[in-house]
């Protein structure tokens, strides 16, 4: 299959299968810690539009996605929803930043899911 490269899954993906969004990247991913929660902000684009995605996470053992929100402005229509985790990865950072990866799906208004993003494990910037 063309274009498939090697088994990477896109960052972002439309789960109803209607758009090709391979050109979506992950352009920066930043948060801080406090204490046993997690605030990231991962932004997302292909250089026409910027799809921004805010979570909080609770670190612990599995640390888990306690809320999110995106939004997503793009055709001149703003797209927004929640965050739902299907898997996510926590690297400690008790001497140094830490680093959280994943996939999640963001939900729209009709509790759909419509986009799923996939984050490989990062490190923090602040």
């Amino acid at each position: 299959m063309a274009g498939c490269g090697g088994g990477k899954r896109p960052a972002v993906q439309d789960l109803s299968g209607r758009e090709n969004l391979s050109l979506f990247k992950l352009q920066a991913i930043r948060g801080t810690r406090d204490g046993d929660r997690l605030q990231a902000l991962a932004t997302f684009s292909d250089s026409s539009s910027i799809l921004t995605v805010e979570m909080r996470f609770a670190i612990g053992s599995p640390t888990r996605l306690e809320s999110g929100r995106w939004r997503w402005s793009r055709n001149n229509q703003l797209n927004e929803g929640t965050v739902a985790a299907r898997s996510v990865t926590f690297l400690g950072g008790q001497d140094g930043p830490p680093s959280i990866g994943g996939t999640y799906d963001l939900v729209g208004g009709d509790s759909a899911a419509l986009y799923r993003i996939t984050i490989p494990v990062s490190e923090l910037k602040r």
